[in-house]
């Protein structure tokens, strides 16, 4: 069997109007779609390439997101929606900032004792009730043909498109339906807690249940126990989506369970695998990020045409180049997942590695296995934005470190080794470009990556380590270490790099962007019929 010979495909196909080429029919009449993405750059990114190319068909986009993401998104000729004015029940009598309000409402509701995922989880159905009314309002503005969302993020988008009657999309960006069960699994590992026990912690907590009757009652989609969605890993949107758009392809799934696969068949879920979204060269993306938008890190880094152009130049002199990023959430300050996170124990204390402790020890790595002079291995490191990120690090010649690096133009210049984080838009953009991977996974999906990384023969893991409070430095030099012998491992094995190039051809061959736009203007297309049928 092939490298990239996965888990099973075993999803309903789209009906017949999803799976006809809307490529083939004229340009009619521009449409309005709506995009409702969270601030965070991985959900947001694969859904820019697909609104830059509505746009150019002369379509009419809007996003509601983060003032954080304005430029990202204003870059596809989109129409920019700063979520605090569009959903003010949420922000209004609160800080203008998104995590600024969720920390206004733990201290509310008096969960500031809890981590901040699990409290993010416990004020998931009120933060829902405070979301929808501002979008219905957007909605019934905009009177959009179709609604394209984070179903992991923004279910409150599917909610109210439901509610007003248009058709909606779900575009995930993690490795299939199974995902979220084992996403959801390795955050309440983190937290030192079985997913019963996280279930029980979000059901036990009485202000949410009443919310999750009241929203019930309001919009009749609701059908659960209020906890973590049941099965375990269903997500609640499937059931009246008219599809769902995976970054991936059902090769690289992850498994599912039969009572999951059941629970899908049962709300008619549709999926579409769609290999990575990539966007064009140049592409301005969100990158990493403060959570409050009047921080901004100094960013004098080379331009990505610079940048691709030093790839060149070290090839042609026959250099390696080695690519780093540890991505944009733990070099950003989410509280417990951020640049001075750290993961609770079962006593509820803090323990392990900060995400600056865990980054500097990768980047120290980079540095330990391909520092030299500047005729050494060409080395790029994506910093994120923090002030700190090269504090006490003194890099070498061959080094190129900016807060920014423009990763999907440097991977299709030509890396001879990844060292990420295995976030999945990473980790789907390396093996399209055929790059073999070092993952160093943080949290949620990271470690389920890692793991396949190493299971397909594309690249080799460093788990995160644990430690208790005091063993951190002892903790840190072994995991520099550790990462220094993955790399220098994983670039002496050929093999690596042969498998991520099989793999690249079955993610290439996917459908990408124009498969995505196809779809979402075929949904929009049935909308309209619908409309007409339902209006006769």
């Amino acid at each position: 069997s092939s490298a990239c010979t996965g888990s099973n495909e075993c999803f309903r196909s789209l009906s017949t109007y999803l799976t006809s080429s809307a490529a083939a029919m004229a340009i009619e009449d521009a449409q309005r779609f709506l995009f409702v993405f969270p601030m965070a750059s991985g959900h947001l990114n694969p859904s820019l390439p697909i609104a830059r190319e509505l746009r150019k068909l002369g379509h009419d986009v809007h996003y509601v997101c983060a003032e954080q993401m304005r430029e990202a998104i204003e870059g596809t000729g989109a129409t920019f929606h700063d979520e605090q004015e569009v959903e003010s029940d949420m922000f209004e009598g609160r800080p203008k900032d998104a995590m600024e309000a969720i920390e206004s409402l733990r201290k509310e509701y008096g969960l500031e004792g809890e981590t901040f995922m699990q409290s993010v989880f416990q004020l998931g159905n009120i933060f829902h009730e405070m979301k929808i009314p501002g979008l219905i309002r957007l909605l019934q503005d905009l009177k959009p043909a179709a609604v394209v969302y984070c179903p992991i993020c923004n279910l409150e988008a599917a909610i109210a498109a439901k509610d007003q009657g248009i058709p909606h999309i779900g575009l995930n960006t993690l490795a299939g339906p199974g995902a979220w069960f084992h996403a959801l699994e390795c955050i309440a590992k983190q937290m030192h807690m079985t997913l019963e026990e996280f279930d029980r912690k979000v059901r036990d907590f009485k202000p949410s249940m009443e919310a999750y009757k009241r929203l019930q009652s309001k919009y009749g989609c609701f059908y659960g126990d209020g906890g973590i969605t049941k099965p375990f890993g269903r997500l609640e949107h499937g059931a009246h989506a008219a599809v769902t758009l995976f970054t991936t392809t059902s090769e690289f799934y992850d498994p599912i369970s039969p009572e999951l696969h059941e629970a899908f068949a049962k709300d008619n879920a549709k999926f579409v695998a769609l290999g990575p979204l990539l966007d064009q060269a140049g592409a301005k993306r969100a990158a990493g990020h403060k959570s409050t938008h009047h921080e901004k890190a100094a960013d004098d880094s080379l331009s990505t045409a610079e940048l691709v152009q030093r790839v060149a130049d070290a090839r042609g002199a026959g250099r390696a180049v080695v690519l780093a990023s540890m991505g944009t959430v733990i070099t950003g300050d989410m509280d417990g997942w951020g640049w001075r996170g750290r993961s609770s124990g079962a006593d509820g204390e803090l323990r392990g590695l900060s995400g600056k402790e865990l980054c500097q020890a990768a980047w120290q790595g980079v540095f330990d296995a391909f520092g030299s002079d500047e005729e050494g291995p060409l080395i790029l490191l994506s910093l994120g934005p923090q002030d700190d990120a090269l504090d006490g690090m003194t890099p070498p010649a061959n080094a190129i470190c900016a807060p920014v690096l423009p990763q999907v133009d440097l991977l299709k210049a030509g890396i001879d080794l990844f060292l990420t984080h295995g976030g999945q838009n990473s980790f789907t953009e390396a093996l399209s470009s055929s790059t073999p991977l070092v993952v160093c996974p943080g949290f949620a999906d990271q470690p389920v990556n890692a793991q396949k990384a190493v299971d397909m023969g594309v690249g080799l893991k460093v788990d995160r380590p644990d430690c208790d409070p005091g063993q951190e430095r002892e903790t840190v030099a072994a995991y520099r270490a550790e990462v220094k012998s993955a790399l220098l491992a994983a670039f002496a094995n050929s093999s690596l790099k042969a498998s991520a190039a099989a793999c690249g051809k079955s993610l290439q061959a996917a459908g990408g962007v124009p498969r995505a736009v196809e779809i979402v203007l075929a949904v929009a297309k049935q909308g309209d019929r619908d409309a007409a049928v339902g209006g006769a």
